[in-house]
């Protein structure tokens, strides 16, 4: 449970990234979110769970991956903080983002946040330039 005092700086505060700003490999993202759709679960052999969710702020919309009970308490038309999270490429291919054992995911409301879908960040291209930095794809 948060206090009034720390609600109060979460959603006054601007965070480190947007959606549309999120790149692969980017660590301790800090993103305000709401939950469309639960995607599905993924049952892990060490008997953890994964949740995926597909999120969304004003500029876009991504698959995001809970782990374990931050997945479990979380239902589509939250809004939530999360602070500690990070991006990779699934399989190469699909932009994630994902919450680790650090990361914290705090439920801050339900339905009333501006959210739009496109562009879905986990169906675009990347590819990596002579530096070995990811980029989108120009087509």
């Amino acid at each position: 449970m948060i206090t009034q005092s720390e609600y109060s700086k979460i959603i006054s505060t601007p965070t480190t990234h947007t959606i549309s700003t999120i790149t692969p490999n980017d660590k301790n993202i800090e993103a305000r979110l709401i939950l469309l759709e639960k995607l599905g679960t993924i049952n892990l052999k060490s008997g953890d769970i994964i949740h995926q969710f597909l999120v969304a702020d004003q500029t876009g919309s991504i698959k995001c991956n809970f782990f374990g009970e931050h997945g479990n308490q979380l239902r589509p038309g939250d809004i939530v903080f999360m602070f500690g999270i990070y991006a990779t490429l699934y399989k190469e291919t699909t932009l994630t983002l994902y919450t680790g054992k650090r990361s914290k995911v705090y439920k801050i409301g339900e339905f009333f946040m501006v959210f739009v879908e496109e562009p879905r960040m986990s169906e675009t291209v990347w590819e990596k330039d002579q530096s070995g930095v990811y980029a989108l794809k120009k087509t």
